[in-house]
């Protein structure tokens, strides 16, 4: 009898050591998991921009690694564009953006003073209008429009539906775009890499006339960044 007792525990010892081990090799693995799982969903989070959708690929360039402005392929141009809106000190707001080609040459750039009732997107929006009429005015057939709203980046790309409040300067904007005489793509980039187009927007802001400014030669506020990105 004793020695099949002894036999017995021995048995169960041993079987309560091994479930032991699996139980802590279990839980281990399954922190491993969640870690990994964890850093799997930020990294997915981080991968998806505000404003655009997970499906819809965001283009993005040289500016995204260097933020700062880079050439563009022969035969094409960029077009920088930003909104800008001051919520203090009586509401403003304005838009402005530059082109250069290829070569990095200045080609026109502008400030435009807006209605001080519209939200930021609305005056990314204005911004982008404004600079497509601008190329289309200089015979521009090739043309990169660059900018750092990512969620108008894909308002633009992807359209909006009609009882949308912007629908119809996106439906202008998407319309300008299919025009068959050119090539427009929609790029967007990182707020360091568009402080030239940043510049002219809160310029805009301090125009005393809602009229198109154009400036056919680089401003002098703009110099320094200009600078700076070559």
């Amino acid at each position: 009898m004793s020695g099949g007792n002894d036999g017995g525990g021995s048995w169960g010892s041993r079987f309560l050591k091994v479930a032991s081990i699996a139980a802590a090799t279990a839980a281990a693995a399954g922190g491993l998991y969640a870690l990994l799982s964890s850093s799997a969903s930020a990294n997915s989070e981080v991968e998806v921009p505000f404003g655009a959708q997970r499906d819809t690929p965001l283009r993005v360039n040289n500016e995204g690694a260097t933020a700062r402005w880079t050439k563009p392929e022969i035969t094409w141009a960029k077009l920088n564009v930003d909104g800008s809106r001051e919520h203090f000190n009586g509401p403003s707001a304005g838009c402005g953006g530059f082109m250069r080609d290829a070569s990095g040459k200045w080609l026109c750039g502008f400030a435009k003073k807006l209605n001080p009732n519209y939200q930021a997107h609305q005056t990314e929006l204005q911004a982008i209008v404004t600079g497509l009429e601008l190329a289309w005015e200089m015979n521009v057939k090739n043309l990169i429009v660059m900018s750092d709203s990512d969620s108008v980046v894909s308002m633009v790309e992807n359209g909006v539906k009609p009882n949308h409040p912007d629908y119809d300067v996106v439906e202008l904007i998407r319309t300008k775009r299919r025009h068959f005489d050119w090539e427009v793509r929609f790029v967007s980039i990182p707020n360091k890499a568009n402080r030239v187009a940043h510049t002219l927007a809160n310029e805009a802001r301090k125009l005393h006339s809602y009229d198109l400014k154009v400036y056919y030669d680089p401003p002098s506020i703009c110099a320094q960044l200009l600078l700076e990105d070559e």
